[in-house]
C-alpha cells in the first residue's frame, strides 16, 4: 500500500492518535493483516482501492500484527484479516475474513451518511437497504428489495453481486444447520444438495476458497444436478468477488478444465 494522507501504516506508538482520535475527524478502516496471511494479500488491495475511490473521505491504517503484537492483543485480533471501522473514538463497524466490495462499501456509507441518507428509495439507497437484509438473511425481503432496485436502475453495479449472494441465502437457510451438513458429507460424499448449501454457508461467511473448492467439486461430481447449479453458483461467486480477484481468476481456469 503506497502510503498518503489517507492511507497509511498504524504502530502500537500512532494508533492513539492516526486511528481513535483521527477518527473524530473522519471514519479510519483498520486493516489487522500480517506478510504470511493469504486472504490478508487478497483483501489489501480490495481496501487499498476503495480507499482510493473514496477519495479521504475515510482513513485506511494498516496495522501488522506481527509487528505490533501490542494493539492486536488489545483489541483481541484472533483471526486475520480483522478490519474495524473507528469513528468518533469508538469502532462502530468490524468484520473478519475477504468480504465482497459491495458489502465493505455499504460498511463504510452508513458512517458518511451517504446511501441510506436523503432518499431511501434511491439506487443507492435500495442497494444499502439490500444489503443489509441479505446480511440479516431476510431472503424475503431482499428479494423485493432488489426488484424494485431493478426496476429503478438495471444496470446497477451491485445488483448481479446482490443477486448472488441472496441466492447463496437461500440456500444457506434452506439448509440452516452446518454441522449436520458436514456429516452429511462424511456420510456420502455424493451428497450434492448438502454439498451445495455448504459452499453457499461458507460463502456467506466470507470463505470463498472454501466454497468455490466446494462447488468446483461439486462440478467435477454432478454436473447435471439442479441444472448445473455448481457451474451457475461459480459464476455467481466471480459476480461477487469481482473479475480481478485473484479466487475469480484461478477457479475460472479450473472451472474451464472441467468443461473442457
Amino acid at each position: 500500500m503506497s502510503e498518503s494522507a489517507f492511507k497509511y501504516v498504524a504502530t502500537t506508538a500512532n494508533f492513539a492518535t492516526t486511528v481513535v482520535e483521527a477518527s473524530r475527524d473522519r471514519p479510519v478502516l483498520v486493516d489487522f493483516w500480517a506478510p504470511w496471511c493469504g486472504p490478508c494479500r487478497t483483501l489489501m488491495p480490495m481496501l487499498d482501492r476503495i480507499a482510493d475511490d473514496y477519495g479521504g473521505r475515510f482513513a485506511l491504517a494498516k496495522v501488522n500484527t506481527d509487528e505490533e503484537q501490542q494493539v492486536a492483543a488489545h483489541f483481541q485480533i484472533r483471526s486475520i484479516p480483522t478490519v474495524m471501522l473507528f469513528h468518533q473514538g469508538q469502532v462502530v463497524e468490524q468484520f473478519v475474513g475477504v468480504q465482497p466490495e459491495q458489502a465493505i462499501r455499504t460498511l463504510i456509507d452508513r458512517h458518511l451518511g451517504s446511501a441510506t441518507g436523503a432518499d431511501p428509495e434511491s439506487p443507492a439507497g435500495l442497494a444499502a437497504q439490500a444489503e443489509a437484509e441479505i446480511t440479516a438473511r431476510d431472503a424475503a425481503a431482499a428479494g423485493a428489495t432488489l426488484e424494485r432496485l431493478a426496476a429503478r436502475d438495471p444496470e446497477h453495479r451491485a445488483l448481479g453481486s446482490l443477486r448472488a449472494r441472496l441466492a447463496f441465502v437461500e440456500a444457506a437457510t434452506a439448509r440452516p444447520d452446518v454441522a449436520s451438513l458436514r456429516a452429511a458429507l462424511e456420510r456420502d460424499p455424493a451428497d450434492s444438495a448438502a454439498r451445495h448449501a455448504l459452499a453457499a454457508h461458507h460463502a456467506l461467511a466470507g470463505d470463498y476458497a472454501t466454497a468455490l473448492s466446494e462447488w468446483l467439486e461439486l462440478m467435477r461430481r454432478d454436473r447435471k444436478f439442479e441444472d448445473d447449479l455448481a457451474r451457475r453458483s461459480l459464476l455467481s461467486a466471480f459476480d461477487v468477488l469481482g473479475e480481478d480477484h485473484e479466487f475469480t481468476k484461478s477457479y475460472r481456469r479450473r472451472m474451464a478444465s472441467l468443461l473442457h
